[in-house]
């Protein structure tokens, strides 16, 4: 089974039940959109299982799946470049830490100001930010990186080394996907899916 991190291009946020509540990213529906990510094959009851109680009992999220579809083909992946079901982990308006829109200063300052059991929640949003610059350099998202900016400048206001609130402050390995990883394709939006259907007419001339 392979599962999709909730992460990409996204605009809403929802709360961390902590102390100081953070913010998280999520997926919502969009017919228009793309979101950008990462898919992990996942075996075995014991991880599903640790999944399901981290993600819907303690988490409050829903669980979907979606067509993920691959944005290099590989001969290790025995995918070949076509799209593939992928379980995804959502919050929605029904959880009860949802927050939905809300003004970037409101969570640029709610970031810098909160830490969780995993780590700062200003490590969540760069971390992230990194991901898209290095794997996605042709995928854009604004809405990000303005936020980052805004992180940033409260974490230097207030004095703050952002390396101490990088966990042990290591840079993480790029995605190793397969042995032709070197062949770097630009990011494109080149999705059959949203191609209409079409039929050939034969013209009498």
């Amino acid at each position: 089974m392979l599962t999709l991190p909730a992460f990409g291009l996204v605009r809403h946020r929802k709360v961390i039940p902590s102390r100081a509540p953070g913010r998280v990213a999520t997926l919502i529906e969009d017919k228009e959109g793309i979101t950008w990510g990462c898919a992990f094959r996942v075996t075995g009851s014991h991880a599903l299982d640790y999944l399901q109680q981290r993600e819907c009992t303690l988490g409050g999220y829903v669980t979907e799946y979606i067509k993920f579809y691959p944005r290099i083909a590989t001969e290790q992946s025995g995918i070949s470049g076509e799209a593939f079901p992928a379980l995804v982990y959502i919050a929605t308006p029904k959880n009860e830490h949802w927050i939905g829109e809300e003004p970037l200063l409101v969570t640029a300052r709610q970031i810098v100001e909160c830490r969780g059991p995993s780590g700062h929640n200003v490590e969540y949003l760069v971390r992230l930010a990194m991901f898209m610059r290095d794997e996605l350099p042709g995928a854009c998202d604004e809405h990000l990186f303005e936020l980052e900016g805004l992180v940033r400048r409260f974490v230097a206001e207030a004095n703050v080394q952002l390396e101490l609130l990088l966990v042990g402050n290591v840079t993480p390995h790029r995605i190793r996907r397969d042995t032709h990883e070197e062949v770097r394709r630009h990011v494109t939006f080149e999705y059959t899916s949203r191609v209409p259907d079409t039929k050939l007419r034969c013209l009498h001339i």
